[in-house]
This record gives structure tokens, sequence and C-alpha cells, in this order.
């Protein structure tokens, strides 16, 4: 079995079977990734079950249009039952299947049962029902989710450990060549695989996404997984970072030492709007940009 670290997929691409992690940092990284789980599940026409802490929280993702009977929110109430939450999802499936319906997605937001007294115990009480109905399925998928901001390390921990699958966000971009990933702790973005003058109209579109959701906020890109970058995307990116002066700095994360030489020998890292990190391999504990689908806080 491989093991939980290295499973990585991207939402889009979850298969039946896969039990998901995502320790989300915002609501923003939730609704990105939930969110896209959820839509693209209804605009299938497959049977989504969300569960959360009351019904009024908001399922993120939901078109205006959807078909009545595909969408089910389950509350998690106080204290926590997750024999009774296990069940609850096993009835829809069950419901679903009557119906006929051809895939079946549940997403869970345990945010709330961690916090009720006994919570983690009772949380991986649910998990452990999920992990025994989810991954021996050809049909259904599920994603766990939880508000890493208010889960203790230990508490992450112990439920990253019952999961396969981490659940990351859709790339922005991706071919064979070059693969560009939105980021949300810090916003920005993640490049890895190489750049070169062909892909650079991708860099500026990406960019100009990222420059327009974080008005002022500190852009960060992501650097470790880029094998070449030409020096016309290094333009690109410094010119960004002349009319970013101030707050909304572009800050270059774990980049390679030989792309940190080359800034430094031509004077972009004094760029008032510019910010460089250490290199990724002189770095030996990096702070993550972002852990898509949640490592531990």
């Amino acid at each position: 079995m491989e093991t939980l670290w290295s499973v990585r997929r991207p939402v889009r691409d979850l298969r039946p079977g896969d039990h998901a992690w995502l320790a989300y940092a915002n609501e923003e990284e939730q609704r990105h990734v939930a969110g896209a789980f959820v839509r693209d599940g209804l605009l299938a026409r497959e049977k989504v079950v969300y569960l959360a802490g009351s019904v009024k929280d908001a399922v993120p993702g939901v078109p205006s249009d959807v078909p009545a009977g595909l969408l089910t929110f389950l509350p998690i109430g106080g204290p926590f039952d997750p024999r009774a939450a296990a069940g609850a999802v096993a009835g829809e499936i069950e419901q679903a299947d009557r119906r006929g319906l051809r895939a079946i997605r549940i997403a869970a937001d345990l945010t709330s049962a961690l916090r009720s007294p006994d919570g983690l115990e009772r949380t991986l009480v649910f998990e452990r029902h999920l992990e025994r109905t989810v991954p021996p399925s050809t049909h259904v998928t599920a994603v766990c989710q939880v508000d890493r901001r208010r889960c203790r390390r230990a508490e992450l921990e112990a439920l990253c450990g019952s999961h396969t699958v981490l659940a990351t966000p859709d790339p922005e971009f991706e071919d064979a060549v070059l693969k560009i990933v939105r980021t949300f702790h810090p916003a920005g973005l993640s490049l890895s695989g190489e750049l070169d003058a062909s892909r650079h109209a991708v860099l500026d579109e990406a960019l100009a996404a990222a420059l327009s959701r974080d008005g002022t906020r500190e852009i960060h890109l992501d650097l470790a997984g880029l094998g070449f970058i030409d020096l016309g995307a290094i333009n690109i990116l410094a010119d960004i970072a002349v009319r970013r002066a101030g707050p909304g700095r572009l800050v270059l994360d774990r980049m390679s030492p030989q792309l940190h030489a080359v800034l430094e020998t031509v004077g972009w890292t004094m760029l008032p709007g510019c910010a460089v990190s250490i290199p990724a391999v002189l770095n030996s504990n990096p702070a993550q940009p972002d852990s898509p689908g949640g490592s531990p806080a």
C-alpha cells in the first residue's frame, strides 16, 4: 500500500475508493478545494453528502441549479456521535444506490466534532467507520476536512494518519513541462518543472490572477520544484516586484542556490518590491509554503 505522504492528488483526480484528507488553512482554501469536490460531483449528477457543524454552515461549491435530491447536508450535533454519523452516511449511500446514482461523494468538515468532549477519540472512531466503507468501494469517494487553525498538532497528526490520500488544489496550469498550483498559506503560487519563453504567457496569466485575488497582500512564489527558469521569466518577476514596492511585495521562496546566485549577481534581490528567502537546499528545515491538503501545522 502507498504511504500517506506518497499519495497527493488534485481534487479533480480523486478516485472512487479514495479516503482523502484536507487540513485547510483558511476559508478560501476550503472553498477552493472542498468546493471543487462538491461542485464537480453535483455537475456530474453524483450524490454529494456533506457533514458539518450545523445546518447554518454553508456548503462550498454548490451550483445555483442543483437537481433535487443530489445534495444532502448532515449536521454534526453535540456531543459528536461517531456511530450515528457513520450510520447516517451509510444510509445515504444505500439510498443513492437504490436510485441508481453512479457515484457518491462524502465531504465531512470535522472541525466541530474535534472540538467536542473527547473529540479526537470520537472523530477517529468515525474515521475508522469511513475507512471500512470507502476504500473497498468502487463508487464512493470521501474528503475529510478540518480547520487547521483550530486544531492542535497532535490532533492533526492523528487524523492525517487515518487517511491514505492528501487532497490538493487543482493546478492553475499543467502540461508536460510546467505546473502551477495555487497556495494559501502563504498566499501565492507553487511552480514546478521548467519555465521557458513558450510559457511566459502562462506565467503572466497566473500571476495576474494571483495579484487580483490578493490585492495588497504579499504574493509568495514557491520555486523549490522549478528546475529551469529563463531570463525572460526572471524579468517578468522583476517587473512585478518593481510595481509592488510596499506591503504587497513579491516573495520568492525556496529557490535553488543557482537561481539565488543569479538574482544576487544581477542585483534583483535588492529590488524594493522583492524579498528572497533562503535557497531550498540550504534550508535544513524549510517552512512549508503551503501544504495543499494539509500537513500538520
